[in-house]
């Protein structure tokens, strides 16, 4: 049987979703848990897309294939008591065979935390910015992304991938008091795309660039580089299907 499973993680202390030679990762994590709940079983855990280092998650959805007589509650019961305090699965749910993670998922949805003053508590959550900001200059960049655009300029350059467009649903930020919270919804996200844009709206709001450089780089006819913001502040908020 296919489960599906939602994974919620901090993932400071990672490398990343995948699996990694050398260093920790969530999607190694959970599958060490697996095999010592299943050893005679082969897992093969698929993720709905990668995190980066230090990038954490809200709504991460996999899916694994299992024999019919699992039982489910006892099984994620015991994965989530071995794995560490920063991950969490908080949700299964038995689905279609033909379901697949990554390649069955409609949008995603991220969101990026910045802080105005220094909290212990939100350190490792979000990039602490206690500059003045022009909120204004902010949503005027995120509104500019609606739609389809080339994001050639607002990702990591990968030769492999040849199509660098994406359907932006939503971008918009939000002024809470004490921080700025951006969010995002597309039908695919590149490699950076999310920390990118953030980091580049930022230096718009802060007038290091005019609001036509991020026009520019937008439309890939600027010769600047975008500005990628820090790993931490950025979550994976949800991944929705048909």
């Amino acid at each position: 049987m296919n489960i599906k499973f939602i994974i919620e993680y901090k993932g400071t202390n990672y490398h990343g979703w995948q699996i990694q030679k050398n260093d920790e990762s969530i999607q190694g994590h959970l599958k060490k848990a697996f095999k010592l709940v299943l050893p005679s079983v082969h897992i093969n855990i698929i993720g709905s897309g990668r995190t980066d280092a230090g990038v954490h998650s809200l709504g991460q959805v996999a899916n694994v294939k299992l024999s019919k007589d699992t039982n489910l509650d006892k099984l994620f019961y015991s994965i989530n008591g071995i794995i560490n305090n920063d991950i969490y699965i908080k949700d299964y749910q038995i689905i279609d065979d033909d379901f697949n993670a990554r390649f069955s998922a409609k949008t995603r949805s991220y969101k990026y935390y910045i802080s105005k003053n220094f909290s212990p508590f939100s350190k490792d959550i979000s990039w602490l910015i206690n500059e003045e900001i022009n909120y204004n200059l902010l949503q005027k960049s995120a509104a500019y992304l609606n739609g389809e655009h080339d994001f050639s300029s607002f990702s990591k350059n990968n030769i492999d991938i040849k199509n660098k467009k994406c359907f932006i649903y939503e971008s918009v930020w939000e002024d809470t008091g004490n921080s700025l919270i951006y969010s995002i919804k597309a039908n695919r996200f590149l490699h950076h795309m999310v920390r990118f844009i953030v980091g580049t709206s930022i230096k718009v709001a802060k007038s290091n660039i005019t609001l036509d450089n991020f026009i520019d780089m937008l439309n890939n006819k600027s010769i600047s580089d975008p500005h990628c913001a820090p790993a931490k502040g950025l979550f994976l908020n949800e991944v929705l299907y048909d």
